[in-house]
């Protein structure tokens, strides 16, 4: 199981932030947009994108990681039954979240349903370039120490202990749960990320389990 204990200096005391803020840039909502961050933690991407002019969600799991809100628009939910309706939200963001999940297809599905017919989902997972190997390769590049380079080095076992997709791979289950490929690019380092953007094809085309 994934340690997220130090959640918040990860966020804020690390490039992470910076890769957030890169990330949330690469979704470009629209002023207004209502938006949900699903896997939020402490909430620092909902908080960026609410002084983008946004009306930000965030939502996760671990009730502990909300205790330190960033944002007063946080919730403890379930990736896979999400409290809200259909349609609601212009955007939908997770950032190494779906990569963790036993059941990829079925959470896609979910996050489908409170998706606007006319709005978007944007992901970062991890890709194929990041492992342990790579991780530690860079880290002594850049001289990282502390909760630097501790949180780099678990993205990448937790990368290669559940998932990490390549383009081909995610645009097969994008595919498969009713999504329609837009776009992919690769950051953080060597290409560690995949950020990725696609639309909701009609909703007859949604997964069925």
């Amino acid at each position: 199981m994934p340690d997220f204990s130090n959640f918040l200096d990860i966020q804020t005391k690390t490039s992470w932030g910076r890769t957030l803020a890169d990330f949330a840039s690469f979704c470009d909502p629209q002023p207004a947009s209502v938006i949900l961050d699903i896997g939020c933690g402490p909430g620092l991407l909902p908080l960026i994108f609410t002084r983008a002019g946004c009306r930000a969600f965030g939502m996760d799991l671990d009730h502990a990681l909300l205790s330190s809100q960033m944002t007063s628009n946080l919730a403890n939910a379930d990736a896979y039954r999400l409290p809200f309706q259909d349609g609601t939200f212009h955007l939908v963001t997770a950032t190494n979240t779906l990569f963790l999940l036993d059941a990829p297809l079925l959470a896609l599905a979910e996050w489908k349903r409170v998706i606007h017919p006319n709005g978007l989902l944007c992901l970062l997972n991890p890709s194929e370039l990041l492992s342990v190997q790579s991780a530690e390769k860079l880290s002594l590049e850049r001289g990282l120490e502390g909760t630097a380079r501790e949180s780099l080095l678990n993205w990448a076992s937790n990368a290669e202990s559940h998932a990490r997709w390549t383009e081909a791979e995610t645009r097969a289950l994008f595919s498969q749960a009713g999504f329609r490929w837009l776009e992919s690019v690769i950051k953080v380092g060597p290409g560690f990320a995949r950020y990725t953007r696609a639309a909701p094809l009609d909703p007859t085309c949604a997964f069925s389990p």
